[in-house]
């Protein structure tokens, strides 16, 4: 019998593994594909790590930390993870995040981040346009994660483990002596579980009848174009609050390009077991349209795109909690579009529950009891 058995290695259960493995524990873990793969929400080349956007929230210590063990892991295993390129945060003043919201405080009580007029945002970055009355929050300490190398330096942090890729658990069960995983190969026991698995999750946890709705959206790279391509690559990364259009993001290039795609789709509700994987030249030219108008001349020919998967609360935050009828199975849940750069601090804090630890960080908001 292992110590304890993990359903799900993307982000979160990769980090979590790991995080048993660093105590000396057994594990077992289980995932349907061979991560890094592009079937859930793990994947698509690169994420953000930003305070800003958390100003004044229980978040504010969690990603602070998460950015510490983002350092730790790419100095132990020799890979390239993550690169300061600033961030900005830009919306209309009475929009859904500036009026009230986390990044007025910032703008009220500074914290070393900087807030940019219309005019100072052209003149530093020439290949935007923002419309008048646009708020901007510049934090320059914001950082580009390297999705994919950031996964595979998990896994291979718990490498001691006894991880099972493409082998689709199917159930569990669990009882005063444990837990037993059911997978399509076989039945595997351990002392305790723990649950990471994205958009599947509501399939393993019927019981429970989570509020959780699974979106499609979709990722898009393209070429990098015009007089600013070299300068693109600087940085820095983007989330803009748009008045009618939504929230659209966007990251210096990489090697695949110049990524974008739009934070929040409503009515791209899906079943992951029945999602649409194409992507239509109706959804591109929409992007396309948002580039033409906020940084016209920057986007060149579409060189890919890839639909991701969004697990979302009602309130956008988190599941981290035990399961309320088996204290032996912790689960994660919820990761609503921003969870990846928190997971090695989401890993420990897992692991904190599994191993009846008190968390450091353990914040009421990630409460399963808050829908009941």
């Amino acid at each position: 019998m292992h110590d304890f058995a993990v359903i799900g290695l993307g982000a979160i259960g990769s980090a979590t593994a790991a995080e048993l493995v660093r105590r000396g524990h057994s594990v077992v873990g289980f995932d349907r594909y061979t991560p890094p793969h592009t079937m859930g929400s793990a994947h698509s080349d690169t994420r953000m790590i930003r305070a800003a956007w958390y100003h004044g929230s229980p978040y504010v210590p969690l990603v602070r930390d998460s950015h510490r063990l983002w350092n730790d892991l790419e100095r132990s295993s020799g890979r390239t993870l993550l690169r300061t390129t600033g961030a900005l945060m830009m919306g209309p003043e009475d929009g859904r995040v500036f009026a009230g919201g986390p990044l007025r405080g910032v703008a009220r009580v500074g914290t070393g981040d900087l807030v940019l007029s219309v005019e100072e945002v052209v003149e530093r970055f020439p290949w935007l346009r923002p419309a008048p009355g646009t708020v901007t929050i510049y934090e320059p300490g914001a950082a580009v994660l390297s999705l994919e190398a950031c996964l595979e330096a998990m896994l291979e942090a718990a490498g001691a483990a006894d991880l099972r890729f493409d082998e689709r658990a199917t159930g569990w069960s669990a009882s005063a002596s444990g837990v037993r995983v059911r997978t399509e190969r076989g039945e595997y026991a351990a002392r305790r579980l723990a649950i990471a698995a994205g958009a599947w999750t509501p399939h393993l946890l019927p019981e429970l009848s989570l509020s959780l709705e699974v979106e499609r959206t979709v990722q898009y790279w393209f070429e990098p174009a015009g007089t600013h391509a070299d300068t693109l690559a600087e940085g820095p990364a983007w989330v803009w609050e748009l008045e009618r259009e939504g929230t659209w993001y966007g990251f210096p290039p990489s090697a695949r390009g110049l990524k974008a795609g739009m934070h929040f789709q409503a009515g791209r509700g899906t079943d992951v077991e029945r999602v649409d994987r194409a992507v239509g030249a109706a959804e591109t030219e929409g992007l396309r349209r948002l580039f033409g108008r906020y940084a016209p001349g920057v986007a060149g020919a579409l060189a890919h795109a890839s639909v991701c998967l969004y697990t979302n609360t009602p309130d956008q935050d988190f599941i981290l909690d035990r399961h309320p009828d088996h204290p032996g199975v912790v689960l994660f849940a919820g990761g609503s579009g921003h969870a990846f750069k928190f997971a090695p601090v989401l890993g420990s804090l897992m692991a904190d529950l599994l191993t009846d630890e008190l968390p450091r960080h353990a914040p009421p908001i990630f409460s399963i009891a808050r829908f009941g």
